[in-house]
């Protein structure tokens, strides 16, 4: 069962290679870069925001250009980063943990990396001037049908795109992870990972087309006169907000999960121990896979629907808590007696679990109608959602950027860096969107460029903006790291982690078709069993 041995690296491709590609390895790395990248731009937009916001009045810019900017923040921190990251991951990684040679349907593959990087350039044109996009992220109705709020069409396409390369993506990784598996590695044996990545990619395909037949019949109402929406012709836009967060709730969990899976892998690499309790883990994945599906309408409790349904969504709301809650407490007991090792990788992911904590403890009051009506649309539920989405997700990310990088790249990190890039980051998020839900509170609507010259809102303000800057200068220095790491940083063994798990076992960079023959996995290994790495150094 070895593995092939003299080869050439992925990033020694040319050009043409890398355009044509369908190694499931390079289009990982093509995900990769082109997230990060829209990572960076939703990351200035949200800087021009927050400078705008420093002092009460107009400074910098107008109305529409605030818009204009917290439109691009949303779409690209959304669809670009918090999912499209994950297809990076996933590319990458899921046939080397299964002892695939590639993805099941690899042409498919690439044609979904192309819809997805059309996307990105169209995404990219909405900053020009002209044709900005001013109607946010959701694009709810009847404000979208107006006139001035840029191209639905223009809009649609975009979405429609996304879809079809969320889709294609989803179906080829299913099919991968259920009928590629080496002989060994069983459902009870695949890492968490893996199950994390199956129940993200199963929302997608039940979800994604209803965000698109959202974004259709708004197009319909816009340019072929139909009412689906328009309330002027007997339309109902509460319609579009059912059909939409039918979705982009579960959406949600599309971002999380993986995120999840990555906390289980790094947690046990560097606790030396497999993850407690990991079939309730399992189930703990499932189980939020399915409540996110019956959690939406509490995007809508200010929107005049009945009490009984607010009560029903408000305990799906409230349950959800339960399996999350599983996960958090299993994290935490696998650390317990383990033998830690607190190396960069680790420290991003304590701190996305300490983040994701805050973030799942102000959202249990958001399930609550009693509570949700009076911050509804506020900045609280602001500083909620990035603490659950924006910080976990780029903790996580960044986590499994420095913990895969050995085996992407074939080179070491600076440890020093990253860990200095993480103080700072943890420093201007906490800075920043802990204020955020304190103004909240105090009654700050989100979504305005402006606001009264309260004394207080002043300095909370001035002093988000100053964690933003913080959180941004701790951003630069991760991405610096990698950058620089990959072409200056020193040689990596193939499995500085000493782990266990499939993808370690095979040299780094991994070779062109990953394994020589596909590995039989004995009776005695497991993605956990640290012990038998020992044992064992080669498969």
């Amino acid at each position: 069962m070895a593995v092939a041995g003299v080869h050439r690296p992925w990033f020694g491709a040319t050009l043409k290679e890398w355009i044509f590609t369908t190694d499931h390895k390079k289009i990982g790395v093509m995900y990769g870069v082109t997230s990060l990248l829209f990572f960076l731009i939703a990351g200035i937009s949200a800087l021009g925001i927050r400078l705008e916001l420093f002092q009460p009045g107009l400074q910098y810019m107008d109305e529409d250009t605030y818009n204009a900017l917290l439109t691009t923040h949303g779409v690209l921190m959304q669809f670009w980063w918090a999912v499209g990251v994950w297809s990076s991951f996933g590319n990458f990684l899921l046939p080397l943990m299964i002892g695939a040679r590639d993805v099941a349907f690899p042409r498919l593959n690439a044609l979904s990396y192309w819809f997805f990087f059309s996307a990105s350039v169209l995404a990219v044109l909405t900053l020009l001037p002209g044709n900005h996009i001013r109607m946010m992220w959701t694009g709810y109705p009847p404000i979208s049908l107006n006139d001035n709020v840029g191209q639905v069409a223009y809009y649609a396409f975009i979405i429609h795109l996304l879809g079809a390369s969320s889709l294609a993506t989803a179906v080829n990784l299913v099919v991968t992870n259920l009928r590629m598996r080496a002989p060994g590695i069983t459902l009870g044996k695949m890492n968490l990972f893996l199950h994390a990545f199956l129940a993200m990619n199963v929302i997608q395909i039940l979800g994604v087309p209803a965000l698109a037949g959202a974004v259709t019949m708004l197009l319909l109402d816009k340019y072929f006169h139909t009412a689906f929406f328009d309330p002027s012709r007997g339309g109902d836009p509460i319609l579009y907000q059912n059909i939409f967060w039918f979705y982009s709730h579960p959406v949600v969990y599309v971002m999380v999960l993986p995120a999840f899976g990555v906390i289980s892998e790094i947690v046990a690499t560097f606790s030396r121990r497999e993850i407690f309790g990991r079939k309730s883990m399992i189930a703990a994945i499932w189980g939020i896979a399915i409540l996110g599906f019956m959690v939406w309408i509490h995007h809508m409790f200010t929107s005049g629907i009945p009490d009984w349904i607010k009560i029903i969504f408000s305990y799906t709301t409230v349950l959800i808590g339960v399996p999350t809650g599983i996960k958090i407490f299993n994290w935490v007991a696998t650390l317990y007696k383990g033998s830690i090792r607190y190396t960069t990788p680790m420290l991003y992911i304590l701190s996305a679990i300490f983040m994701f904590l805050i973030g799942g403890l102000t959202g249990i009051p958001l399930g609550l109608p009693a509570f949700d009506i009076n911050v509804q649309d506020s900045h609280f539920v602001v500083g909620h959602f990035h603490y659950v989405l924006g910080m976990t997700v780029t903790l996580v990310a960044f986590g499994g950027f420095f913990y895969w990088f050995p085996k992407v790249t074939g080179r070491m990190y600076s440890e020093f860096w990253g860990k200095v890039a993480l103080v700072l980051i943890m420093v201007g998020s906490n800075l920043f969107y802990f204020l955020q839900l304190i103004v909240g509170l105090e009654g700050m609507p989100r979504r305005y460029a402006d606001y009264p010259p309260i004394p207080q809102w002043i300095t909370l303000h001035e002093l988000q903006t100053v964690g933003a800057f913080i959180l941004a200068v701790g951003v630069g220095l991760a991405v610096l790291n990698l950058v620089l790491s990959a072409k200056f940083g020193p040689k990596a063994p193939d499995n500085p982690w000493e782990s266990p798990s499939l993808e370690w076992l095979v040299p780094s960079p991994p070779p062109p078709h990953n394994f020589d023959k596909i590995p039989h996995m004995p009776e005695d290994w497991d993605p956990y069993n640290y012990e038998w790495l020992s044992k064992h150094k080669k498969v």
